[in-house]
């Protein structure tokens, strides 16, 4: 497959990573949060405040250093970190969790929980369609070298794998942000997909929760 295209979607999505048990803590609980001066709500954060972003959501990650990115299933939300810092967030939309079968296959269209690295980065990327796709709109699956299985600007206009079939990407319909909406990748605006293309690099961590 050519590195200028990619899948995006749950082919049987895999729980790939390691799960790190110390990301699931919250380090304070609401009212402790208020009594160390911590923001109470995500859309309240004092963006760069020393340890804020590890004591009100997170645990700092293990053997992760630097950068790295952190997404709320929950919130629906990604965390731009460095080191014990926020240091810019955006709303995002992720996997519905809903399962399909049809063709003789499975699909299970979560984003998957773990701690991840981006894999590949692309600009203008190009959606291999697959099956489950033609499935969900009634249509023949056609064979794997079909016109009809690259679909430009579907993943918006940057792209950064964290699997094959796993990115976090942009949208060409951002209005659906902030909930449960993918089939498993995650979701933004291409204003903020692109800006985080050129905040991190190939090997980034990424922690999904």
């Amino acid at each position: 497959m050519s590195a200028e295209v990619r899948k995006c979607g749950s082919a049987g999505v895999r729980m790939a990573g390691l799960v790190l048990g110390a990301l699931l803590a919250v380090a304070f609980g609401a009212g402790e949060a208020v009594a160390q001066g911590l923001p109470t709500s995500p859309l309240a954060l004092a963006h760069g405040v020393e340890r804020e972003g590890t004591a009100r959501y997170r645990d700092p990650p293990v053997n992760v250093e630097g950068r790295y990115v952190v997404i709320s299933l929950a919130e629906h939300r990604l965390y731009l970190m460095e080191d014990e810092r926020v240091i810019w967030s955006a709303v995002v939309g992720t996997g519905t969790g809903t399962r399909l079968e049809g063709a003789g296959q499975k699909w299970d269209f979560s984003t998957p929980r773990g701690m991840f690295r981006v894999q590949l980065k692309e600009k203008d990327p190009v959606w291999v369609v697959p099956d489950w796709a033609f499935i969900e709109r009634g249509e023949p699956i056609p064979p794997p070298d079909s016109p009809k299985r690259r679909e430009p600007g579907m993943l918006g206009t940057t792209a950064m794998y964290l699997e094959e079939e796993i990115a976090i990407h942009g949208t060409n319909k951002p209005e659906l942000l902030g909930q449960a909406v993918s089939h498993g990748c995650i979701r933004m605006t291409n204003e903020d997909a692109r800006r985080l293309y050129y905040e991190v690099e190939v090997g980034t961590p990424v922690i999904i929760y």
